[in-house]
């Protein structure tokens, strides 16, 4: 864990600005755009590895509050530069009472945990509501993408591990998750510029897949 924390600490002064690209921006809409779906209109949240505070910053409303939790001290820094409450901690042992959040969210964050079953542990205690969860999905094009750059070395995804919906229901039906709802974006292949933000089932045309998860029974 301590070597990926590195990586990101690395990338925090530049990480910002790939949502300023033309391609990265249109991402970042789709992706919002499919979590602001399935999170709930108020109360207070937690995002999971929440790295410089892009989501939420836009996720925060007034009825709204986002606690933005990162292990990278480098990529919490950012957080704070907008005005976030930011905490410096890691997933397999959060720092909060229990059931104090109304909704915890994690987007593309679950690839790079060493233990998610411990970490969703720790989720289920502190959150009295939902989880969601946003996921590269392994059988799409942009699956393939992020495995092929991870095999040729970048330093962020040869950390990665890309599950399928499959893959990742089965772990969390391990852990005693179901899934309540799903949704599926980035619908068109990565070497378009013009990025496919409908919202849609998910599919083999998705290129991340949002799900939402609560604890069964």
């Amino acid at each position: 864990m301590s070597e990926i924390i590195k990586v990101f600490d690395k990338a925090s002064l530049h990480y910002d600005d790939w949502y300023q690209h033309p391609q990265g921006s249109q991402i970042f809409e789709a992706e919002l755009k499919a979590i602001k779906f399935m999170i709930q209109e108020s109360g207070i949240g937690l995002e999971l590895g929440a790295g410089t505070g892009m989501f939420a910053k836009k996720i925060t409303q007034p009825n709204r509050l986002i606690v933005c939790l990162d292990p990278s001290k480098d990529m919490l820094k950012r957080a704070i530069e907008k005005n976030l409450i930011s905490i410096i901690s890691v997933g397999e042992s959060l720092p909060f009472r229990n059931k104090v959040f109304h909704f915890v969210y994690l987007i593309t964050v679950l690839e790079f945990l060493n233990n998610p079953e411990r970490v969703l542990d720790e989720i289920n205690s502190a959150n009295q509501g939902p989880i969601v969860i946003l996921f590269i999905n392994s059988e799409s094009s942009w699956g393939n993408f992020y495995r092929k750059i991870g095999d040729a070395g970048d330093p962020v995804f040869s950390n990665a591990k890309i599950f399928s919906l499959s893959e990742l229901e089965e772990l969390l039906n391990d852990e005693g998750f179901k899934i309540v709802d799903k949704i599926g974006t980035l619908t068109t292949n990565p070497i378009n510029m013009k990025v496919g933000k409908e919202l849609v089932d998910p599919s083999e045309e998705s290129g991340v897949i949002i799900i939402k998860i609560t604890k069964a029974g």
